[in-house]
């Protein structure tokens, strides 16, 4: 199930299961509506009608169906997995009658036969879509064990003409210690660049930091360095690559709180 199905219903105290199956439980003609759906069903289902019933819920959501609002819970018992064992139960107004869907390994059935419309909610409901996979953005000093990437870097160090000592290390993969926020990337005509910003340790990084841009696969690569508050451009940037880079420039100070930096 999506992983904001997270609260166990043993722990809901009295004000928060009002938004759970838990909260409208106290209600004889939900309760008579439930227990009726789920005489013929698996046995695993009859752990929601339990007041501590080991399973896991969402909070109510509502469904519009033809103009009649309907009450949904999304439930499953995570023995042995919620993958195997979950249940979406409907409730009509005021808990007059209820229906039901179910995934057991895979497979999908109804209860208390639903029609067409609510079968379609009910089956929704029981694919709730999983967070798309987190993607982890490169960092400088990763990118630069590329050798594309660090034959660019090396060819803008050898045009740059005098540079602060710290910005020639960084650029040149040597041992330093710096901070990097991951790669950003950056859209200019129809090309996508890779944007990094760094400044290292052992000056402010308010006053000291360095924004690299690199073009697809390594390329290429563009920077601006401030040093003690004196700026710089490497590589020549164009009005568009350099705008970006200010741009990173003047985030700079917001990203250095953000817990994605890292420490080389």
């Amino acid at each position: 199930m999506a992983a904001a199905l997270v609260t166990m219903c043993i722990a809901c105290s009295p004000a928060m299961a009002i938004g759970y199956l838990s909260g409208v439980l106290n209600k004889p003609a939900y309760v008579e509506a439930l227990t009726k759906l789920l005489d013929a069903a698996p046995s695993w289902t009859r752990e929601i009608l339990k007041r501590n019933g080991a399973y896991v819920s969402s909070v109510r959501t509502t469904e519009d169906i033809a103009g009649t609002g309907y009450e949904m819970f999304n439930m499953c018992v995570p023995r042995p997995t919620c993958d195997d064992t979950t249940i979406v139960v409907m409730f009509a107004p005021n808990g007059m009658q209820a229906w039901a869907g179910l995934r057991e390994k895979g497979g999908v059935s109804y209860l208390g036969a639903p029609n067409d419309a609510q079968q379609a909610v009910l089956k929704r409901a029981l694919y709730v879509p999983k967070p798309a996979p987190k993607v982890t953005s490169p960092y400088l000093f990763d990118v630069l064990k590329k050798p594309a990437y660090a034959r660019s870097s090396k060819s803008l160090l050898d045009h740059a003409g005098k540079l602060p000592n710290w910005t020639r290390d960084v650029l040149a993969g040597n041992e330093v210690s710096y901070n990097s926020s991951p790669a950003e990337p950056a859209a200019i005509h129809g090309t996508t660049y890779e944007v990094f910003t760094v400044c290292v340790k052992e000056y402010s990084c308010t006053n000291t930091k360095l924004v690299v841009m690199f073009a697809p696969n390594g390329a290429q690569v563009w920077g601006v360095v401030v040093h003690e508050s004196v700026m710089s451009y490497l590589g020549e940037p164009s009005d568009a690559q350099l705008a970006v880079m200010m741009g990173a420039l003047e985030a700079h100070d917001a990203k250095w709180g953000d817990p994605r930096w890292q420490v080389k």
